[in-house]
Protein backbone atom coordinates (compact mmCIF):
# COMPACT_ATOMS: atom_id res chain seq x y z
CA UNK A 1 0.00 0.00 0.00
CA UNK A 2 1.12 3.68 -0.50
CA UNK A 3 0.38 6.12 2.14
CA UNK A 4 1.26 9.70 1.55
CA UNK A 5 1.38 11.59 4.55
CA UNK A 6 1.13 15.86 4.85
CA UNK A 7 1.58 17.56 7.98
CA UNK A 8 0.55 20.51 7.09
CA UNK A 9 -2.62 20.10 3.97
CA UNK A 10 -3.68 23.44 2.61
CA UNK A 11 -7.68 23.92 1.51
CA UNK A 12 -6.76 25.96 -1.59
CA UNK A 13 -8.98 28.95 -2.86
CA UNK A 14 -8.41 29.53 -6.45
CA UNK A 15 -9.07 32.77 -8.32
CA UNK A 16 -8.43 33.56 -12.06
CA UNK A 17 -8.86 37.41 -13.43
CA UNK A 18 -8.55 37.90 -16.91
CA UNK A 19 -6.80 41.15 -16.24
CA UNK A 20 -4.28 42.44 -14.51
CA UNK A 21 -4.49 42.97 -10.96
CA UNK A 22 -5.38 46.98 -9.97
CA UNK A 23 -4.33 48.58 -6.68
CA UNK A 24 -6.68 51.30 -8.00
CA UNK A 25 -9.71 49.50 -7.96
CA UNK A 26 -12.01 46.09 -7.14
CA UNK A 27 -10.40 43.38 -9.06
CA UNK A 28 -13.35 41.07 -9.84
CA UNK A 29 -12.62 37.29 -10.82
CA UNK A 30 -13.90 35.08 -13.56
CA UNK A 31 -13.52 32.29 -12.07
CA UNK A 32 -13.20 30.76 -8.50
CA UNK A 33 -13.24 27.24 -6.58
CA UNK A 34 -11.60 25.16 -4.20
CA UNK A 35 -9.25 22.07 -4.59
CA UNK A 36 -7.66 20.16 -1.43
CA UNK A 37 -4.22 21.18 -1.15
CA UNK A 38 -1.10 19.98 -0.14
CA UNK A 39 2.09 18.13 -1.75
CA UNK A 40 1.10 14.65 -0.32
CA UNK A 41 -1.83 15.23 -1.51
CA UNK A 42 -0.72 16.36 -4.86
CA UNK A 43 0.66 12.95 -5.06
CA UNK A 44 -2.25 11.13 -3.89
CA UNK A 45 -4.12 12.50 -6.46
CA UNK A 46 -2.27 11.76 -9.60
CA UNK A 47 -1.89 8.10 -8.17
CA UNK A 48 -6.01 8.40 -7.83
CA UNK A 49 -5.41 9.41 -11.84
CA UNK A 50 -3.20 6.88 -12.89
CA UNK A 51 -6.03 4.44 -10.74
CA UNK A 52 -3.43 3.52 -8.09
CA UNK A 53 -5.06 3.41 -4.48
CA UNK A 54 -3.45 5.27 -1.71
CA UNK A 55 -4.06 6.55 1.84
CA UNK A 56 -3.61 10.00 2.96
CA UNK A 57 -2.41 10.99 5.85
CA UNK A 58 -1.83 14.33 8.08
CA UNK A 59 -3.50 16.25 9.97
CA UNK A 60 -7.13 18.54 9.18
CA UNK A 61 -9.54 20.49 11.50
CA UNK A 62 -11.75 23.07 12.36
CA UNK A 63 -14.54 24.83 10.31
CA UNK A 64 -12.75 23.59 7.37
CA UNK A 65 -12.21 20.16 8.22
CA UNK A 66 -15.27 18.33 6.86
CA UNK A 67 -15.66 20.62 3.18
CA UNK A 68 -11.97 19.36 2.67
CA UNK A 69 -13.17 15.52 3.20
CA UNK A 70 -15.74 16.01 0.99
CA UNK A 71 -13.54 17.57 -1.97
CA UNK A 72 -11.38 14.66 -1.88
CA UNK A 73 -14.62 12.27 -2.28
CA UNK A 74 -14.48 12.66 -6.08
CA UNK A 75 -11.26 10.89 -5.95
CA UNK A 76 -12.44 7.02 -6.00
CA UNK A 77 -8.62 5.93 -4.95
CA UNK A 78 -8.01 8.55 -1.96
CA UNK A 79 -8.34 6.99 0.96
CA UNK A 80 -8.62 9.54 3.83
CA UNK A 81 -6.98 8.82 7.06
CA UNK A 82 -6.73 12.27 8.95
CA UNK A 83 -6.04 12.75 12.46
CA UNK A 84 -8.18 15.55 13.53
CA UNK A 85 -7.24 18.52 15.20
CA UNK A 86 -8.35 21.25 17.14
CA UNK A 87 -7.07 23.98 15.03
CA UNK A 88 -8.15 25.14 11.78
CA UNK A 89 -6.96 23.39 8.16
CA UNK A 90 -5.40 26.74 6.67
CA UNK A 91 -6.70 28.32 3.28
CA UNK A 92 -4.13 29.32 0.76
CA UNK A 93 -5.09 31.63 -1.92
CA UNK A 94 -3.79 30.84 -5.91
CA UNK A 95 -4.41 33.73 -7.93
CA UNK A 96 -3.69 33.96 -11.60
CA UNK A 97 -4.04 37.30 -13.51
CA UNK A 98 -3.43 36.64 -17.52
CA UNK A 99 0.26 35.31 -17.32
CA UNK A 100 0.91 36.46 -13.23
CA UNK A 101 0.66 34.04 -10.64
CA UNK A 102 0.45 34.82 -6.78
CA UNK A 103 0.33 32.13 -4.45
CA UNK A 104 -0.68 33.24 -0.68
CA UNK A 105 -0.12 30.41 1.96
CA UNK A 106 -1.41 30.59 5.55
CA UNK A 107 1.34 29.25 8.20
CA UNK A 108 -0.98 26.60 9.33
CA UNK A 109 -2.74 25.42 12.71
CA UNK A 110 -0.63 24.39 15.78
CA UNK A 111 0.22 20.66 16.27
CA UNK A 112 0.27 19.09 19.85
CA UNK A 113 2.27 16.44 20.91
CA UNK A 114 -0.96 14.48 21.49
CA UNK A 115 -1.72 14.75 17.73
CA UNK A 116 1.76 13.23 16.76
CA UNK A 117 0.92 10.61 18.69
CA UNK A 118 -1.94 9.89 17.15
CA UNK A 119 -0.08 9.65 13.64
CA UNK A 120 2.51 7.71 14.76
CA UNK A 121 0.13 5.25 15.81
CA UNK A 122 -1.05 4.79 12.76
CA UNK A 123 2.22 4.86 10.66
CA UNK A 124 3.28 1.67 13.17
CA UNK A 125 0.93 -0.66 11.12
CA UNK A 126 3.32 0.16 7.86
CA UNK A 127 5.41 -2.91 7.32
CA UNK A 128 8.24 -3.58 4.51
CA UNK A 129 5.45 -3.88 2.13
CA UNK A 130 4.24 -0.36 2.26
CA UNK A 131 5.39 2.58 0.74
CA UNK A 132 5.43 5.84 2.83
CA UNK A 133 5.58 9.34 0.94
CA UNK A 134 6.13 12.37 3.63
CA UNK A 135 5.93 15.93 1.57
CA UNK A 136 5.50 18.81 1.86
CA UNK A 137 6.95 21.43 5.26
CA UNK A 138 7.45 20.46 8.60
CA UNK A 139 7.87 22.85 11.34
CA UNK A 140 11.05 23.29 13.07
CA UNK A 141 9.55 21.84 16.14
CA UNK A 142 8.71 18.90 15.04
CA UNK A 143 11.71 17.85 13.78
CA UNK A 144 12.48 15.18 16.28
CA UNK A 145 9.39 13.77 16.48
CA UNK A 146 9.49 13.48 12.83
CA UNK A 147 12.57 11.85 12.36
CA UNK A 148 11.82 9.28 15.07
CA UNK A 149 8.78 8.48 13.25
CA UNK A 150 10.57 7.87 9.37
CA UNK A 151 12.98 6.15 11.90
CA UNK A 152 11.06 3.60 12.57
CA UNK A 153 9.00 3.19 9.44
CA UNK A 154 13.10 2.58 7.74
CA UNK A 155 13.36 0.05 10.95
CA UNK A 156 10.17 -1.86 9.54
CA UNK A 157 11.38 -1.78 6.06
CA UNK A 158 9.28 0.73 4.70
CA UNK A 159 10.43 2.26 1.66
CA UNK A 160 10.55 6.08 2.82
CA UNK A 161 10.24 8.58 0.11
CA UNK A 162 10.96 12.19 1.08
CA UNK A 163 10.27 15.45 -0.43
CA UNK A 164 10.06 17.53 2.91
CA UNK A 165 12.54 20.24 4.48
CA UNK A 166 16.16 19.67 3.78
CA UNK A 167 16.82 19.72 7.46
CA UNK A 168 14.61 16.67 7.79
CA UNK A 169 16.50 15.42 4.46
CA UNK A 170 19.82 15.99 5.88
CA UNK A 171 19.00 14.22 9.27
CA UNK A 172 17.35 11.42 7.55
CA UNK A 173 19.59 10.20 5.41
CA UNK A 174 21.41 7.63 7.63
CA UNK A 175 17.89 5.89 7.12
CA UNK A 176 18.16 5.01 3.71
CA UNK A 177 15.40 6.60 2.24
CA UNK A 178 14.12 4.81 -1.01
CA UNK A 179 13.67 8.08 -2.85
CA UNK A 180 14.61 12.18 -2.05
CA UNK A 181 13.19 14.39 -4.40
CA UNK A 182 14.82 18.11 -3.77
CA UNK A 183 15.33 20.84 -5.87
CA UNK A 184 19.13 22.02 -6.77
CA UNK A 185 18.34 24.93 -4.07
CA UNK A 186 17.09 22.48 -1.36
CA UNK A 187 20.44 20.16 -2.12
CA UNK A 188 22.92 22.79 -1.36
CA UNK A 189 20.98 22.75 2.15
CA UNK A 190 21.06 19.09 2.72
CA UNK A 191 24.94 18.76 1.77
CA UNK A 192 26.41 22.07 2.26
CA UNK A 193 27.82 22.03 -0.91
CA UNK A 194 27.64 24.51 -3.76
CA UNK A 195 25.00 23.38 -6.21
CA UNK A 196 25.52 26.01 -9.32
CA UNK A 197 26.31 23.93 -11.95
CA UNK A 198 25.39 20.66 -13.71
CA UNK A 199 28.49 19.22 -12.32
CA UNK A 200 28.12 20.30 -8.91
CA UNK A 201 24.87 18.95 -8.65
CA UNK A 202 26.13 15.82 -9.85
CA UNK A 203 28.96 15.79 -6.82
CA UNK A 204 25.92 16.64 -4.36
CA UNK A 205 23.52 13.70 -5.32
CA UNK A 206 26.37 11.53 -5.44
CA UNK A 207 27.10 12.65 -1.85
CA UNK A 208 23.57 11.87 -0.41
CA UNK A 209 23.95 8.44 -2.47
CA UNK A 210 27.14 7.83 -0.37
CA UNK A 211 25.21 9.28 2.93
CA UNK A 212 22.33 6.30 2.61
CA UNK A 213 19.98 7.65 -0.25
CA UNK A 214 18.89 4.74 -2.41
CA UNK A 215 18.15 7.11 -5.47
CA UNK A 216 18.06 10.98 -5.50
CA UNK A 217 15.94 12.48 -8.12
CA UNK A 218 16.64 16.29 -8.87
CA UNK A 219 14.39 18.60 -10.94
CA UNK A 220 16.65 20.69 -13.04
CA UNK A 221 15.66 24.41 -14.99
CA UNK A 222 15.66 22.15 -17.89
CA UNK A 223 15.01 18.43 -17.78
CA UNK A 224 15.52 16.37 -14.69
CA UNK A 225 18.45 14.05 -13.10
CA UNK A 226 18.21 10.45 -10.99
CA UNK A 227 21.48 9.55 -8.93
CA UNK A 228 21.74 6.43 -7.23
CA UNK A 229 24.66 4.00 -7.32
CA UNK A 230 24.17 2.27 -10.76
CA UNK A 231 25.14 5.74 -12.24
CA UNK A 232 23.95 9.31 -13.31
CA UNK A 233 21.17 10.13 -15.70
CA UNK A 234 19.58 12.79 -17.16
CA UNK A 235 16.23 12.87 -18.51
CA UNK A 236 16.06 16.18 -21.21
CA UNK A 237 13.15 18.47 -21.40
CA UNK A 238 10.42 17.71 -23.58
CA UNK A 239 8.78 20.10 -25.94
CA UNK A 240 5.87 19.00 -23.59
CA UNK A 241 7.41 20.74 -21.34
CA UNK A 242 8.87 23.99 -22.32
CA UNK A 243 5.41 24.67 -24.07
CA UNK A 244 3.79 23.55 -20.75
CA UNK A 245 1.07 25.93 -19.39
CA UNK A 246 0.64 24.56 -15.63
CA UNK A 247 3.99 23.99 -13.15
CA UNK A 248 1.78 23.20 -10.56
CA UNK A 249 2.29 19.68 -9.05
CA UNK A 250 4.99 18.56 -11.34
CA UNK A 251 7.33 17.58 -8.94
CA UNK A 252 4.67 16.31 -7.17
CA UNK A 253 3.70 14.15 -10.40
CA UNK A 254 7.13 12.96 -10.29
CA UNK A 255 7.41 11.51 -7.48
CA UNK A 256 4.11 9.93 -8.09
CA UNK A 257 5.15 8.52 -11.27
CA UNK A 258 8.55 6.97 -9.67
CA UNK A 259 6.24 5.85 -6.86
CA UNK A 260 3.80 4.06 -9.07
CA UNK A 261 6.17 2.46 -11.46
CA UNK A 262 7.96 1.05 -8.20
CA UNK A 263 5.14 -1.23 -7.87
CA UNK A 264 5.91 -2.73 -11.07
CA UNK A 265 10.00 -2.70 -12.01
CA UNK A 266 12.86 -2.90 -9.36
CA UNK A 267 14.72 -0.61 -11.86
CA UNK A 268 14.68 2.87 -10.74
CA UNK A 269 15.32 3.80 -14.53
CA UNK A 270 12.29 2.79 -15.80
CA UNK A 271 10.89 4.40 -12.41
CA UNK A 272 12.41 7.59 -13.88
CA UNK A 273 11.44 7.58 -17.36
CA UNK A 274 7.88 7.06 -15.95
CA UNK A 275 8.18 10.26 -13.37
CA UNK A 276 9.14 12.14 -15.87
CA UNK A 277 5.85 11.48 -17.94
CA UNK A 278 3.94 12.12 -15.39
CA UNK A 279 5.73 15.50 -14.68
CA UNK A 280 5.82 16.89 -18.17
CA UNK A 281 2.23 15.36 -18.93
CA UNK A 282 0.89 17.71 -15.53
CA UNK A 283 3.03 20.32 -17.21
CA UNK A 284 0.47 20.17 -20.11
CA UNK A 285 -2.31 20.39 -18.14
CA UNK A 286 -4.79 22.87 -16.29
CA UNK A 287 -5.25 20.16 -13.47
CA UNK A 288 -3.52 17.03 -12.29
CA UNK A 289 -5.46 15.00 -14.15
CA UNK A 290 -2.69 13.34 -16.61
CA UNK A 291 -3.57 9.64 -17.37
CA UNK A 292 -4.77 10.58 -21.03
CA UNK A 293 -1.25 12.30 -21.42
CA UNK A 294 1.33 9.78 -20.19
CA UNK A 295 1.16 7.42 -22.97
CA UNK A 296 1.71 9.90 -25.80
CA UNK A 297 4.54 11.58 -23.91
CA UNK A 298 6.72 8.47 -22.53
CA UNK A 299 7.55 7.54 -25.39
CA UNK A 300 9.08 10.87 -26.44
CA UNK A 301 11.40 10.84 -23.09
CA UNK A 302 14.72 10.20 -23.51
CA UNK A 303 17.08 8.97 -20.86
CA UNK A 304 20.88 9.43 -20.70
CA UNK A 305 23.53 8.22 -19.01
CA UNK A 306 26.22 10.64 -17.98
CA UNK A 307 28.61 8.64 -15.74
CA UNK A 308 28.69 5.96 -13.77
CA UNK A 309 28.43 6.09 -9.57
Amino acid sequence: MIYTCTLNPSLDYYMEFSEELSKESTNRSQLEYYEAGGKGINVSIVLNNLMIPSRALGFIGGFTKDFYINLLQKYEYIQPSFCYIDGHTRINVKIKANEDSIDLNAAGPYITDKNMEQLIARLERLDENDILVFSGNSPNYLLDQVEKMLKDCAKEGVRVVLDTNPNIISRCLQYKPYLINPSFTELEEITALSCGTLEEIIIAGKHCVKQGAKNVMIRLKEGSLLVNKEGVYRSQQTETTMTGINTVGMNDAMVAGFVMNSLRTTKAIECFKFANSCSDATGFSKSLEIRDKINAIYDNIEIEKLEDF
